[in-house]
């Protein structure tokens, strides 16, 4: 279950036309106190041609300077719709996303959030 206040993106079409494109910042207030666990949900991909998303959490102090945090594998056509989780413990105060679409007509639709459920690597 994702935590309506940690939706780093809504459910909806990834905008291609901006590849590589970041996300709106979530301010979690302080570094976390426990690891958490980021899920992509990707319910929707087409493409004509080999379709790959690449997505990773991205961290700041200042909402200003960003790193790399946290890395999901790589969606595809192959893979079809599915879930993607990444945990990790932040020691930043601001978390957003950064991603890649990329193929020939290349359409994704996802939603990112933190769950508040637990820590898990996989399903």
């Amino acid at each position: 279950m994702l935590d309506a206040n940690l939706i780093l993106k809504a459910s909806g079409a990834m905008p291609v036309a901006s590849s590589p494109f970041t996300g709106s910042t979530i301010d979690f207030g302080a570094g976390d106190q426990q690891p958490l666990t980021y899920i992509l949900n990707v319910t929707v991909i087409g493409a004509t041609t080999t379709p790959t998303l690449d997505v990773k959490i991205q961290e700041s102090d200042d909402d200003s300077v960003w790193r790399d945090f946290l890395t999901f594998e790589q969606a595809t056509l192959a893979k079809g719709p599915k879930q993607y989780f990444v945990t990790g413990k932040s020691n930043a105060r601001y978390r957003r996303y950064y991603a890649v679409v990329a193929g020939t007509s290349a359409t994704f639709t996802a939603d990112i959030g933190v769950d508040v459920g637990g820590i898990y690597t996989s399903y």
